[in-house]
């Protein structure tokens, strides 16, 4: 694997497997989740395999693309941020139309012996949503940020009332393709009282911003106190946004659980072994 190396900024071993998969992004052994629940998986099943943190510059990750996907032992595995929509430029055809629709992809997984592209993030985040809080029919929904996966729940809650506010007209150009709503950054306070349901998908509250908001301390305190608030972000569990509304009264959802069905989900589609996706979750839920 010495050939592979050259391409990741991080010291990694890949002696005695005899597959692996991988979290490829900016920074994932910096505390990435993934390779914590897809690791108990292995151990658990007695699989000779690891999911490894990949740390990749952005001039390395289409090289390293490359040679993964010519090596046998690949299996697939997650795409972190920032590269999920490089990703899937990178995959072309060999994509979801799911994927192809978000332009996004944060799930690879071998499929006729090449690298295939998927993404797992917003099947994950209504699934935990309608868990937490029920069905979302007559309720207005606000998503806060369209990057990757931004894009990724926006379309999968686009079969409801939904309304993306994001800076830039990419955003509105996404809301348009998923027949939403779109309003300006700039508008969002003028428009944020009339949702019922508001979900982060930016980065605020998560490292360097992890003292920011999206939303104003003061508006929060206004909103109306059966909005639900869901934040997309796991680390910390609890950001400021979550933490404000707490104060304020409101129901919050962290993007904990989120994470643990798109890593089901994800380790199903590399692995491609016989368990149950309830037996997954059950071996990636243990303490």
């Amino acid at each position: 694997m010495l050939f592979i190396k050259k391409y990741i900024n991080n010291d990694v071993s890949f002696e005695g497997l005899n597959s692996f998969s991988a979290i490829l992004g900016e920074s994932p052994s910096n505390g990435a989740r993934s390779p914590i629940l897809w690791n108990k998986v292995y151990s658990s099943e007695k699989i000779k395999s690891r999911m490894l943190p990949l740390d990749v510059s952005k001039e390395n990750m289409i090289p390293l693309l490359e040679q993964l996907n010519k090596l046998p032992s690949f299996l697939g595995g997650a795409i972190a941020v920032p590269y999920k929509e490089l990703v899937a430029q990178w995959c072309e055809n060999n994509i979801s139309e799911r994927a192809k629709e978000i332009g996004a992809v944060n799930c690879l997984y071998k499929k006729n012996g090449k690298l295939f592209g998927t993404n797992t993030d917003g099947e994950a985040s209504l699934m935990t949503f309608k868990e937490r809080f029920g069905n979302l029919t007559s309720l207005k929904i606000l998503i806060l940020g369209i990057g990757g996966a931004g894009k990724a729940v926006a379309s999968y809650f686009s079969d409801y009332d939904l309304t993306v506010c994001s800076r830039s007209l990419e955003g509105q150009q996404f809301a348009k393709k998923i027949k939403s709503k779109w309003i300006p950054w700039d508008e969002l306070n003028k428009n944020i009282f009339d949702s019922n349901v508001i979900i982060n998908c930016t980065s605020l509250g998560y490292g360097k911003d992890i003292e920011r908001t999206p939303v104003a301390p003061e508006t929060i305190a206004s909103l109306k106190k059966d909005t639900l608030i869901f934040d997309i972000i796991y680390q910390p569990l609890e950001t400021k946004l979550l933490k404000l509304s707490k104060r304020a009264g409101l129901k919050i959802l962290n993007g904990l659980d989120m994470n643990l069905q798109q890593a089901v989900l994800a380790f199903k589609y590399s692995n491609k072994n016989l368990l149950s996706n309830a037996k997954i979750e059950e071996i990636m839920s243990r303490e």
